[in-house]
């Protein structure tokens, strides 16, 4: 495996750099230098594989053990190291690969990628020929920015006293102490997918433009999740207090001009919905998500909208929202489990993440083509409520 890596970081190069913030530069930049690793553990766990892939609920703070912490392994604080990884061994069981990285060099999609090239080679025992035949693209001149955006950004760092200066490579651990969270995963099927797309049809005197697998699942979670809460509420739940829903878009295919799948770095656009909480668990609560969801999407296509949509990111107010925003993490079109390091697809996959940021994941289902697996951790009493919401509603619908 160790082979394999070092021939694939060769294509994916930054993955071995660092993070930082030249003195002479005026904004941050990725620094490769020759010599430059990636942090590599193996270690070896006690906990039951077949528990840990299996769907049911189980205890959160058992996957914290399978991921590798970002560290520094220089003596400069003010590198910040982009990728660390970690293979845990479950003696006579099987295998799990860790993955850590910085969200500011590389969306989601680079990362799959990444994990999908070095399965490949380690499978074909070194061969890089797929990597030579579709290289990476790292041709920044080909993003026009003509709203001046990364000024804007740039301008956001400073007001919160983010600059070389202060910039420094401190990764704060997310996962400390134990936790009371649990964590499991559902699944939405073809059929399910079906009958919500009906049933929102139903509903709505005009029916939104986009209704993908992705707008009803994200629809019908964020529906679920904000009755399970309504119930731990109570009577001291407000029917006015506005809940959002946040997601991202690969803005790849969708900018002008267009860039390359293969183009390595963040290219996502955040988006955020709003609704009611009293819409959200009425009667018509899926049908008022799913419009309001697959109506930006839409509208994303544009490539004045992506970038208008880019530019107003930095103007919400996150602090604020956090408490009542439901965010998504992955998404079933990134392939995750099509990763074969030569011993066939992964039994899961887990964005352990989601423990911190209270996102839901979603990755395509690899039992049924079509179908939707959604991760989700939260405390007992939450996670019973939602398995209840989302067990029953789908069930009535008609």
């Amino acid at each position: 495996m160790k082979h394999s890596l070092s021939l694939t970081l060769q294509h994916f190069f930054p993955f071995a750099g660092h993070l930082t913030w030249p003195q002479d530069s005026i904004k941050p930049e990725i620094l490769y230098v020759d010599g430059d690793s990636v942090s590599f553990i193996v270690a070896e766990s006690g906990y039951d594989f077949y528990t840990l892939v299996a769907n049911h609920v189980k205890n959160d703070n058992e996957f914290y053990p399978l991921v590798p912490e970002l560290l520094n392994m220089s003596n400069d604080n003010k590198l910040a190291p982009v990728l660390a990884l970690q293979v845990t061994l479950f003696p006579n069981n099987g295998v799990c690969i860790g993955v850590t990285y910085n969200h500011a060099v590389a969306d989601g999609g680079i990362v799959i990628q990444f994990m999908r090239s070095w399965a490949s080679v380690c499978k074909l025992q070194g061969n890089t020929d797929s990597l030579i035949k579709s290289p990476l693209c790292y041709d920044r001149t080909m993003v026009k920015d003509p709203k001046g955006i990364e000024k804007i950004f740039l301008n956001s760092f400073s007001e919160r006293n983010i600059n070389k200066d202060t910039f420094n490579t401190a990764v704060p651990k997310i996962y400390i102490d134990p936790t009371d969270k649990v964590r499991s995963t559902f699944v939405i099927t073809q059929t399910d997918i079906k009958r919500l797309k009906e049933w929102i049809l139903s509903r709505l005197s005009t029916p939104p433009l986009h209704l993908s697998t992705f707008v009803v699942t994200c629809a019908y979670v964020w529906t679920c999740l904000v009755k399970a809460t309504w119930g731990e509420n109570g009577a001291n739940a407000s029917e006015d207090q506005i809940k959002y829903f946040g997601f991202s878009i690969d803005c790849r295919s969708r900018l002008d001009p267009p860039l390359p799948k293969t183009y390595f770095g963040t290219c996502i656009c955040g988006e955020i919905v709003s609704a009611k909480q009293s819409d959200l668990v009425g009667l018509d609560g899926i049908a008022i998500a799913a419009e309001l969801i697959g109506t930006v999407i839409k509208k994303m296509d544009n490539a004045d909208e992506i970038l208008e949509s880019v530019e107003k990111m930095d103007s919400y107010d996150f602090p604020t929202m956090a408490d009542h925003l439901l965010s998504v993490a992955g998404s079933a079109k990134l392939g995750a489990y099509e990763t074969d390091f030569g011993w066939g697809i992964p039994k899961k996959t887990e964005v352990v993440s989601i423990s911190a940021t209270g996102a839901i994941s979603l990755s395509e289902c690899p039992n049924e083509v079509g179908a939707v697996e959604v991760g989700l951790v939260r405390n007992k009493i939450e996670m019973e409520a939602f398995i209840s919401f989302f067990e029953k509603i789908i069930k009535g619908l008609a």
